[in-house]
């Protein structure tokens, strides 16, 4: 079973491999999108908290597409069969897919963000605490993604626009990650227990919601 369990590991291993000139595209479009926001408002002085909005915002976007796709692909109906029949539970299956996607992504990310926090005009001297606080809102940022793109891309499109009722979970991640422009008042200790809590809530329901849906939702 353990030999199993690690063979599972080093599939989805190389399959994130291979989807990472796709997610290597979507963080180059993010640095177009900053660009373009940066520009747009070079002459508007603003504080931190916007173009932070706006940076998560954009890694919400990139995550739910990025895990959209790799769900349209991995879960196909004859791949999804496959999985179903193979020794491990579709939740296990589904944990160890959202872990390879959340590395994929963070790991990209930290090559990028230098960059992007230059072009937001965002101190650099945030670039430590912005990439912990992300690589922590992003594990439920993928999670959350999962039940959005197990039911987006089921075969019973009448029951996508249901896909909407995960946008709420987004929303603690957005208002508690502007936080961290006044760590000063708060507890910065506190911030981050909170979305690895938040993330531990979601991990709760993620793969059972997700893994219903794969199997009734697609037939």
């Amino acid at each position: 079973m353990i030999k199993n369990f690690f063979k599972l590991i080093a599939n989805e291993f190389s399959l994130m491999i291979k989807g990472s000139i796709f997610t290597f595209v979507l963080f180059c479009l993010l640095m177009i999108a900053s660009s373009i926001f940066s520009l747009a408002l070079r002459h508007v002085t603003f504080d931190i908290e916007i173009p932070l909005a706006f940076l998560w915002i954009m890694i919400f976007f990139i995550s739910l597409i990025k895990v959209e796709k790799v769900y349209a692909s991995d879960f196909s109906e004859a791949k999804l069969q496959q999985y179903i029949l193979s020794p491990f539970a579709l939740e296990i299956i589904i944990f160890v897919k959202n872990i390879m996607i959340y590395l994929n992504l963070l790991f990209l990310f930290f090559i990028f963000s230098p960059v992007i926090l230059v072009i937001l005009n965002i101190k650099l001297s945030y670039l430590i605490s912005i990439n912990f606080l992300l690589a922590l809102s992003l594990l439920s940022i993928v999670f959350i993604s999962s039940m959005t793109a197990s039911i987006t891309i089921s075969r019973n499109n009448k029951l996508s626009i249901t896909s909407v009722l995960t946008l709420p979970l987004f929303v603690p991640i957005l208002i508690f990650s502007m936080a961290i422009t006044n760590v000063i008042d708060f507890d910065i200790h506190k911030l981050y227990l909170f979305f690895l809590a938040y993330f531990l809530l979601n991990l709760a329901f993620s793969p059972l919601l997700t893994s219903f849906a794969l199997k009734k939702l697609s037939v």
